[in-house]
Formats: C-alpha cells, structure tokens, sequence
C-alpha cells in the first residue's frame, strides 16, 4: 500500500519502524516476564529445600500454580497488548489512506471541471 502524508511524503517507513518498535517493546516485555519468572522459580525451590520438601511434589506444583495465576494470564496481556496496538496502527494507516483517495479524487474531479 503506498502510503503518503497531505504534502505527498512517504510514510510507509513510519509504519514499518512503528511496527518495529511495537515488535521490540513486545520482546522486552516477554523477556521480562520470562526473566520474573526464572528467578521466581527459583525462589519455590528455594524455599522448598529450607523446609526440606525439594524433592517432594510441593515445588512441582507451587511451579504450575505460579504459571497458572500469574506467568500465563500477563504473557496474555502482553500479547493482547500488542497485538491491539497492530491493529490501531493497521486502522490509522487505512484510515490515512482512504482519506488521502478520498482528496485524490475530489481534485480529479476539479480539475476536469
């Protein structure tokens, strides 16, 4: 899609370092939460070896209960997140384009007139 601003400049390298950033911003959240995550585990193994249950089940289970309540519902967020900040820049870069159309063809039309 060849996208231009009122004064003809191209912005299509706008979109695309957009998205760029958007895709960065997403990978560092991740990394983020995969990093929390990480060290959280590593906090239940700790705390299960003080009590003396590393090798029970207790920190297996306390492990899928921090995935279950908290690791997958804000990587879901986060995926949410950029994914609706995509489709707000896919709507702004349509609604650009149809609305510069819409100019092209009303000065065709004055200017067969």
């Amino acid at each position: 899609m060849d996208l231009k601003d009122l004064q003809g400049n191209d912005i299509n390298e706008f979109v695309k370092n957009y998205r760029e950033s958007l895709q960065s911003q997403y990978d560092a959240s991740m990394a983020n939460l995969n990093q929390q995550r990480k060290n959280d585990f590593a906090n239940i193994m700790s705390g299960a070896n003080k009590a003396g249950m590393l090798y029970s089940n207790f920190p297996q289970r306390s492990k899928l209960q921090y995935d279950t309540s908290t690791f997958y519902p804000s990587a879901i967020k986060t995926r949410q997140t950029y994914q609706t900040a995509l489709d707000k820049l896919r709507e702004n870069a349509l609604s650009l384009y149809n609305q510069n159309k819409t100019i092209q063809e009303a000065i065709d039309d004055l200017n067969e007139a």
